[in-house]
């Protein structure tokens, strides 16, 4: 069970999963202020002052120890290219849910499974958890077929549940990943 001391890194073939600081706030707001990248995710941020109060929200989960969200880097560059993370940890019924935001120019790569695989096994080891939770809206293709990729199942549809950037209501798709089904 993690002891909170120190935050944990993970690392990967092509990733560093290491804690978010403040001066990331710049990398975080490329993809962070994407509208296309976020039109199912939260609003777009809007500046750099919305960045650093991001920042502090995420530091403040793992503060409270509700949670443990990563900077996801590329190895290679050390820049920030995404936020993936575990967030509502249930110490006594052993779940937590997942969410995950990537830079779009590098979708398609394998990178977002690559961070989420990692962060699951970590989840499942070092955190004992025996239940992961992701929610996302059921017509964003991209991340239904990410969760799919890595053996979770969709369990159920909360029909228009969230009012989106294109005006319209979308359904909300709950999946669920058990730690003896995983891959």
């Amino acid at each position: 069970m993690i002891d909170f001391d120190g935050f944990p890194r993970l690392t990967t073939d092509r990733l560093v999963l290491r804690e978010p600081v403040t001066t990331d706030a710049a990398d975080i707001l490329v993809f962070r202020s994407d509208p296309v990248a976020q039109r199912y995710n939260s609003a777009p941020l809007r500046d750099l002052d919305e960045s650093r109060g991001l920042i502090e929200e995420i530091r403040d989960v793992y503060a409270n120890r509700a949670g443990v969200i990563w900077a996801v880097t590329l190895t290679e560059t050390g820049r920030v290219i995404g936020i993936f993370g575990f967030d509502g940890w249930d110490t006594y019924h052993r779940r937590a849910q997942v969410g995950y935001d990537l830079s779009r120019d590098l979708w398609g790569r394998g990178l977002a499974t690559e961070a989420l695989a990692a962060i699951l096994a970590y989840g499942f080891s070092e955190l004992g958890l025996h239940r992961v939770e992701a929610q996302t809206i059921a017509d964003n293709e991209e991340s239904v077929r990410l969760l799919g990729r890595l053996g979770f199942q969709r369990e159920g549809t909360r029909r228009d549940h969230s009012f989106e950037e294109d005006g319209l209501f979308h359904d909300g798709a709950i999946y669920g990943l058990l730690a003896p089904e995983r891959p």
